[in-house]
């Protein structure tokens, strides 16, 4: 797995000037109307066809062109390392992305007039106080049930969540997991592993203690910390039949057609799955609940977060035209039409959107949990990468639960010390 830390960003970066000096073109001047979009968003991407269509048919300056890759981080390192710069990024921007310079500071453009206040402090790099991306829509990440399954998910104690998904119904599988895409199962690691860690400390400190790489709180090589107690429940839910038997290879879309077809009670899963359950089934009954704590004493959390986050890479040959197209995006009926399509909260005040059925019980849900945000990871190590050791061990290639957490930490805590 090809690791992309501060000397390789810096190589990608260098051999990039170097073809633009070739080629005559200095910053951003681009001859060409080619806008590319590179979004690593899956359940956006019909939508965003729908929109980029509209935007060059009213707009003859620039022609955007949508690129689309599932594995997104991972590709998105390669991009910068090949001198493929994109012009718009709809993925993880990571930290040292930001500290290597290799996005453009945002903060004065007129992206922001009705931004509601706690997203723009998320976006907000907390080292330089500047913001490199803008959202425009809210993430909320909990377990999505069944109603017409379980009743309810308790979510006080690990012990009661497990027993609350369990059914009578042996064609029914308590929790389903997708984890050949590698995303959903590192995504589980944020809000379920992670989420130990970030639960005890307001968003903003949590993601300095993750950018600081702070060992004495994360306690990432202990078997007994986060990491440790995250592999042991996984271990003991695979092990009673909790989990569907292929985890580690079922993929994001088997998740979800699963869940419809009602042969699942319960997926972990972000807002984001609601528009693609609905496409497959509109009348489905869907509850949602927060992240049972997976340890003694801890609390349930929810993933209250920025989502489709969009950046512009410093060395992108057309920055005016995504610009163009990033304040079309942000015009009032396109946030509305976002916003429903993918039954996401706007990240935008002044946007009255009637975004999903029930909003009253996801409000619930995060007035009583503690919501946590996105873990800020290393460029070279990824959400995907995160996914891709959960993976392993879901398959069986770490023999014990403290042979994942070796395994994991110090693949993280490489990845930092390379970033720097």
């Amino acid at each position: 797995m090809k690791r992309l830390g501060k000397i390789s960003v810096l190589t990608g970066v260098a051999l990039l000037a170097l073809s633009l000096t070739g080629c005559g073109a200095t910053g951003n001047k681009n001859s060409s109307k080619e806008v590319k979009f590179f979004n690593g968003k899956t359940e956006s991407v019909e939508l965003m066809d729908d929109l980029i269509e509209e935007f060059n048919s009213k707009n003859k300056d620039f022609k955007v062109v949508q690129e689309f890759q599932k594995d997104a981080s991972s590709a998105l390192q390669t991009k910068f390392a090949s001198g493929d710069v994109p012009d718009i990024v709809s993925a993880d921007i990571t930290q040292d992305y930001i500290d290597n310079d290799l996005f453009l500071d945002l903060s004065k453009e007129d992206f922001w007039d009705n931004v509601d206040p706690s997203i723009k402090e998320m976006v907000t790099d907390v080292k330089s106080n500047k913001q490199f991306k803008v959202a425009l829509a809210k993430s909320i990440g909990g377990v999505f049930y069944n109603k017409d399954i379980i009743s309810e998910v308790k979510t006080d104690t690990w012990e009661n969540f497990v027993s609350s998904i369990k059914t009578n119904k042996k064609d029914v599988t308590p929790m389903f997991l997708g984890g050949k895409d590698s995303w959903t199962l590192g995504q589980l690691m944020e809000f379920w592993g992670h989420g130990l860690v970030k639960q005890d400390y307001s968003i903003v400190e949590a993601k300095k203690y993750f950018i600081d790489n702070d060992q004495d709180v994360l306690k990432f090589a202990k078997n007994d910390g986060p990491i440790g107690v995250f592999a042991q429940r996984i271990e003991s839910m695979k092990k009673d039949g909790i989990i569907n038997e292929n985890a580690a290879t079922a993929s994001y879309d088997d998740q979800i057609a699963n869940f419809a077809s009602g042969k699942v009670a319960c997926i972990p899963q972000g807002i984001w799955a609601v528009s693609l359950i609905k496409e497959k089934n509109p009348d489905m009954n869907i509850g949602f609940a927060a992240f049972a704590p997976m340890e003694d004493g801890k609390k349930p959390v929810v993933l209250s977060a920025e989502d489709s986050t969009l950046g512009i890479p410093a060395k992108s040959k057309n920055q005016d035209g995504a610009k163009a197209f990033i304040k079309f995006l942000l015009e009032k009926e396109n946030l509305k039409k976002y916003s429903e399509t993918l039954h996401l909260p706007s990240a935008y005040s002044d946007v009255d959107s009637k975004w999903i059925d029930n909003p009253e019980e996801y409000e619930s849900v995060i007035k009583d949990s503690v919501p946590v945000g996105f873990t800020v990871f290393p460029s070279g190590f990824s959400g995907d990468d995160s996914g891709r050791y959960v993976q392993a061990f879901l398959s069986g290639q770490y023999k014990t639960a403290n042979d994942f957490v070796k395994a994991y930490s110090d693949a993280w805590n490489k990845a930092w010390d390379d970033s720097k």
